[in-house]
């Protein structure tokens, strides 16, 4: 079930104007009869107190009476007859106006205008539509103590009933019931002229609202160039991201709240699709550069870990070399005492040598005495053997000296024995001193080509220590300048991070704004352009080779260095 609201917001202007008229209308209209219709109850209200001070000016009359005649100044007979006289002679509006007494029996006691009616019974009289009024009086005056009541009633100078209110009040001194009444008819004719020139200025007052309004109508449908609800329908497509164009082409006036709107579609149209290429193309440069910076941060991790090794590495290999550096030159000092050792060993070979061939001169020397020695042993022989033979010739005499010649021939011959033994060892001595002076004079060779190889030994060595103390130097320098790459790459690794993190956040803030720019639906275009907008990109990206990183640029300091 429709509600009134979507009901009227389905409604045109115009509709809606008319509505406004007639609710304006009817409004007037029941302003009108609500203001006269309260003019009237106001009348009423005064009739209705007039009557009852009336009555209550009787009443006061009677009860003066009664407290007279209670007093004793005369009979409460007397009292009531002239309490009666009293009241018949009150009168209002031209003598219209009267106050007649009846009791609770419903015998009418006092009429100033129907005398004859006094001491009769009025209980079964009633109006001309059958309601009995004194007993409704008479019931009202004992419920409440007074009461008004309404009925039909003849009203003299007119024709047929009128209505009439009458105000009752019960006088409990006397148990009677004081009335008064009144037609209205001249409060329902005044009613009448006031509710007709009302309406008549409420028609006068409807017909100038209907031209204002039918004006204003024509001037807010010409500033809005149609229907409020097809502005409304266009600007809530707009909110909601829709810049398509409508199916039916509507052309509104110049300078109207629709030719507005449709400008500033078509304009965001423009302004949308150039920036959701605009996104598209930094979505995908975002995405290009955080990939690479990504793989950039990678091998720039990679590489500070290979030169934290290398530099871990290289100060090893500079303990090493150190060591090696510190080795070379103990080497060298031995190398220089055994130089000096081996060239005392040369000396001492030298002598020996001379020594040898000394001692070779002497054997040949004592070789020859021997020989000599060995000669004489032969001579001596010769000459025992002679001095024998002559010995023997001589016979007797010469048995002593045979005897003599025997014993130095012995002795001759056991000299040349030992000479020819001395001179066995002294030829055995010779040769093995001519082998040891062999072995000496070979010594020193050996020894003079030790003496060589040691100073080229020691040469080397020298010039090992020194290479070696300038590739200390050397590997301390490089040991250096890779802890001072080190540094160097572990800043531009950090700062390639910070790239990489900057460059994911350019990426999600092009994602973001590529999603609010996807609020907009356009018609279709932009897919289309962004396409052609990533195609040259990703076939760059696809026709380079990959590439080892080399000299890339990185952020130190505020400043650009590479490495």
């Amino acid at each position: 079930m429709n509600s009134p609201l979507k009901m009227l917001g389905r409604m045109s202007l115009a509709a809606r104007v008319w509505l406004v008229i007639v609710i304006v209308v009817v409004g007037l209209l029941a302003l009108t009869v609500m203001s006269a219709a309260d003019s009237r109850r106001l009348q009423m209200e005064a009739r209705e107190r007039s009557l009852g001070d009336q009555v209550a000016s009787a009443t006061a009359l009677m009860q003066s009476f009664a407290d007279r005649a209670d007093a004793g100044e005369f009979s409460q007979d007397e009292a009531k007859k002239r309490a009666f006289a009293a009241v018949s002679a009150m009168r209002w509006n031209d003598g219209a106006g009267y106050v007649y007494v009846f009791d609770s029996g419903l015998t009418m006691r006092m009429h100033p205008i129907m005398p004859q009616r006094v001491g009769k019974s009025i209980r079964d009289e009633a109006d001309s539509t059958g309601k009995y009024m004194y007993r409704d009086m008479l019931a009202a005056d004992r419920r409440d103590g007074h009461g008004l009541t309404e009925y039909m009633w003849p009203m003299p100078g007119s024709k047929g009933d009128k209505l009439k209110i009458t105000y009752t009040s019960w006088f409990k001194p006397w148990d009677l019931h004081v009335a008064a009444g009144a037609y209205f008819v001249d409060i329902d004719a005044e009613f009448r002229h006031m509710l007709i020139g009302s309406l008549l200025r409420a028609l006068l007052v409807a017909l100038l609202v209907i031209g204002v309004v039918w004006e204003s109508m024509r001037s807010i449908r010409l500033s809005i160039g149609g229907e409020p609800s097809h502005a409304l329908a266009m600007a809530g497509r707009i909110a909601g991201g829709d810049l398509r164009h409508d199916e039916a082409q509507y052309v509104p006036p110049t300078g109207s709240l629709m030719d507005a709107l449709l400008r500033m579609r078509g304009k965001l149209t423009e302004i949308v699709g150039k920036v959701q290429e605009g996104a598209q193309a930094v979505t995908s440069a975002a995405q290009e550069i955080s990939r690479g910076n990504d793989d950039l941060s990678h091998r720039t991790q990679e590489q500070a870990s290979s030169l934290e090794e290398t530099a871990s590495s290289m100060e090893e290999m500079t303990a090493t070399v150190k060591q090696s550096a510190g080795h070379a030159s103990q080497a060298n000092q031995l190398a220089v005492a055994m130089r000096a050792q081996a060239e005392r060993g040369g000396d001492v070979a030298a002598r020996a040598s001379t020594a040898m061939e000394a001692i070779q001169q002497a054997s040949a020397q004592i070789s020859d005495i021997v020989s000599l020695i060995d000669e004489i042993a032969f001579q001596t022989n010769l000459l025992a053997l002679n001095a024998a033979v002559e010995a023997a010739h001589a016979g007797e005499q010469g048995h002593g000296f045979a005897v003599v010649a025997g014993e130095v021939r012995h002795l001759a011959q056991r000299s040349a024995r030992a000479a020819k033994d001395i001179k066995a060892l002294i030829n055995d001595s010779v040769e093995k001193v001519q082998a040891g002076s062999v072995l000496v004079d070979e010594s020193g060779r050996a020894l003079r080509g030790i003496i060589g190889s040691v100073k080229s030994v020691s040469d080397i060595m020298n010039e090992l220590a020194a290479a070696s103390q300038e590739q200390s130097a050397g590997i301390d320098q490089v040991n250096r300048a890779v802890t001072q790459m080190d540094e160097v790459t572990q800043q531009n690794a950090a700062l390639v991070e910070e790239a990489a993190a900057a460059a994911h956040a350019m990426q999600e803030q092009a994602n973001l704004l590529h999603a609010q720019m996807g609020y907009f639906r356009l018609e279709a275009a932009p897919e289309s352009r962004s396409q052609r907008v990533r195609s040259p990109a990703r076939k760059a990206a696809s026709s380079q080779p990959p590439q080892e990183p080399a000299m890339r640029p990185l952020a130190v300091a505020g400043e650009w260095s590479e490495f």
